[in-house]
């Protein structure tokens, strides 16, 4: 019977992936996958704080492009933006950063423009942006205003918070009013424009009227001690207790000056100055060892990652679970599960008489564990442990800006039947969903050899976040 000998079966692998990858690298130049077939427009923000490379574009909730490159012009947040070749943009869109929920990532909004108004060209720029609300901003200036507040109102207590000022107060509204009369009897004996005038200084008069109208109304309040101005002319009490602070206060500035007390030693000792002082240094320290244990958290982060492949051969699937945690950008580890139709051989070796007989059982439908660490060198990782229950190693290698996986495992090192070897490709579609396709046990000695397809889900910790602060919450 003919038969191909592994190290053909090796070569013809190589040479279908070599096909395979110079059609995917031909496809990926001339065409490009999702958004790299759009064009590219600018927009400047004041700030793009929390806003990603590859995050969405969207036009009245729907999907447009994605922002491709964040850089900086001038001091401010130049921001390229890839879309679809099929949506065209006016010259007066507006560009605003917008977020998914509380918790959730940011992503730029596009208000559509005039119709019938010329299309921004490949390379142009989006000219109009709204900026984003500034809490920090909001805040401080809420509280200049409330000092304008305590300004005024301790203005108008010394103004009208006494008997001696309302009485002012009822007499000019007293002047004003005999002021009128006499203008009144005045504009019978004189002329036309005597007249207007008498009338605008009517006008001046009652507008003047409503002000100490409203200025009464204020006083009126105060004498009946609402408010705490109030409550401090009226209320013997109020006063009674804010005289007995000011009275403490003097008294605990009395001691401080007298070196009493933590604050007095303070003060008034120069050894204690210098305790306090060889304290901050040491709490200086402490806190830098803190910001560099922060640090070293921020690099920290973890990947849920599922895998189902199908082997044509057997017509069985194969699923993978993996939890990938990367303390640093060049180093990782990897725990799974793989659930294998095929499970797994056990040969037992059994002698009597002088006699050895080899017992080979299958264990269907078993859970295979993964354990695994790795180390990256730029384009290519390294890894080695465990590998479906077995001790191997693997090797990948990453293109297209890790959109793209290589990946050739060897593992089940047995001296009864040939390594367990697999080569695969794995290419990034969307987001978080992967395709892939390979040969699994391709130089099997027990008719394993399958070649299998399939596709991967996988999920950053982010990811993970964002995902639970879109979920709504029911009332």
């Amino acid at each position: 019977m003919f038969s191909i000998s592994a190290e053909a079966k090796v070569g013809l692998f190589v040479l279908v992936a070599l096909i395979v990858l110079g059609y995917m690298s031909f496809r990926v130049g001339e065409y490009g996958f999702g958004l790299k077939k759009g064009y590219l427009v600018n927009v400047v923000f004041d700030s793009a704080t929390g806003l990603e490379k590859d995050a969405s574009v969207q036009i009245a909730g729907v999907e447009v492009g994605r922002v491709e490159k964040i850089s900086l012009r001038n001091g401010k947040a130049l921001v390229t933006l890839r879309m679809l070749p099929s949506v065209k943009l006016e010259k007066d869109v507006e560009a605003r950063i917008k977020s998914y929920g509380i918790l959730g990532d940011k992503y730029v909004d596009i208000v559509p423009g005039t119709e019938g108004e010329a299309y921004i060209v490949a390379g142009g720029d989006i000219t109009r942006t709204e900026r984003q609300a500034d809490i920090d901003k909001l805040l401080s200036e809420l509280g200049y205003i409330a000092a304008d507040v305590l300004e005024v109102t301790a203005s108008l207590k010394k103004v009208v918070g006494s008997v001696e000022g309302e009485a002012n107060l009822k007499a000019i509204i007293e002047n004003t009013r005999s002021i009128t009369e006499n203008l009144n009897r005045v504009v019978t004996q004189n002329d036309e424009k005597l007249n207007l005038m008498i009338a605008n200084l009517g006008e001046a008069s009652a507008e003047m009227r409503k002000a100490f109208a409203a200025l009464n109304s204020v006083v009126e309040k105060i004498d009946g001690g609402e408010g705490t101005i109030g409550q401090l002319v009226k209320n013997r009490d109020v006063f009674d207790n804010l005289d007995q602070t000011l009275a403490s206060i003097r008294d605990i500035t009395d001691k401080i000056n007298e070196g009493e007390g933590t604050i007095g030693k303070l003060i008034n000792d120069e050894d204690t100055v210098d305790n306090l002082n060889a304290s901050m240094k040491s709490l200086e320290k402490s806190m830098d060892g803190i910001d560099r244990y922060v640090s070293k958290t921020e690099q920290f982060k973890t990947f849920l990652s599922y895998r189902g492949e199908y082997l044509f051969d057997g017509g069985d699937g194969k699923g993978y679970f993996d939890l990938t945690i990367r303390p640093k950008e060049d180093k990782f580890y990897i725990l799974g599960l793989v659930a294998d139709p095929k499970g797994r051989q056990t040969v037992t070796d059994t002698t009597e008489g002088g006699e050895t007989t080899r017992t080979e059982k299958w264990e269907r439908d078993e859970l295979l564990f993964t354990a695994q660490i790795g180390k990256r060198f730029k384009d290519i990782a390294l890894r080695g442990g465990i590998f479906e229950s077995t001790g191997g190693v693997g090797i990948d290698y990453f293109a297209f800006d890790d959109n793209l996986q290589l990946t050739f495992e060897a593992f089940d090192f047995d001296n009864n039947k040939n390594a367990h070897l697999k080569a695969y490709a794995e290419y990034k579609l969307f987001k978080h969903i992967y395709l892939l396709a390979g040969w699994d046990d391709f130089i099997s000695n027990e008719g394993n050899e399958s070649p299998f397809a399939g596709f991967s889900i996988k999920f950053e910790d982010e990811d993970i976040k964002y995902l639970l602060g879109s979920v709504p919450i029911p009332n």
